[in-house]
């Protein structure tokens, strides 16, 4: 029975986020952040299918100087339930479905480089027309190793990394947290 339960809710899930006519962003994120990589993405649709959050989980968010990493994963255990880092950002579409912009809500990584550590979460909307898109899907640059986004890469594109595939799975940022955090 439990077997079942678990086929059936892959199943809706498959068929929630199959319903999705947006195509989902392609992440591009440095290589030599690839040990904190994209774990799962959480999508969900607003009601009037006019807005579609994405939610990002890292396997987990190593700070840039190797003494301050080890206390800061302590911290963010006890302070948030996990080492993953989780980040969400939302698409806003036009009535026909296409992409009209991204809204990064505390997740916009602006101008800093990836080694930043100050001054890391800003927010930002940027409009369709200031977004590369590849395959017809915005490219979202993972900019900061907090993993701040961006639409411009801070990085050199020859340690690019792109990800056209993820694991994906419906819900929201309850979702992701639910899941990823002890406390939640």
């Amino acid at each position: 029975m439990k077997f079942l339960n678990s086929v059936l809710i892959m199943f809706l899930a498959t068929v929630s986020i199959a319903a999705l006519q947006t195509p989902l962003p392609i992440f591009s994120q440095p290589l030599f952040d690839s040990q904190n990589g994209i774990v799962e993405v959480f999508c969900e649709e607003s009601v009037d299918a006019s807005k579609i959050s994405v939610t990002v989980v890292f396997k987990d968010e190593d700070h840039p100087c190797w003494l301050a990493d080890i206390p800061y994963d302590i911290y963010r255990f006890f302070r948030y339930g996990r080492i993953f880092d989780i980040e969400t950002f939302y698409l806003y579409l036009n009535a026909d479905g296409s992409l009209q912009g991204i809204e990064f809500p505390g997740v916009y990584s602006g101008d800093h480089r990836f080694e930043d550590t100050r001054d890391l979460h800003g927010s930002a909307y940027i409009t369709a027309d200031e977004i590369l898109f590849l395959e017809q899907r915005p490219v979202v640059y993972v900019n900061t190793w907090n993993h701040m986004f961006g639409p411009k890469p801070s990085f050199d594109l020859n340690a690019e990394t792109l990800l056209f595939e993820y694991p994906l799975s419906p819900g929201g940022r309850d979702a992701a947290e639910g899941k990823y955090s002890w406390h939640w």
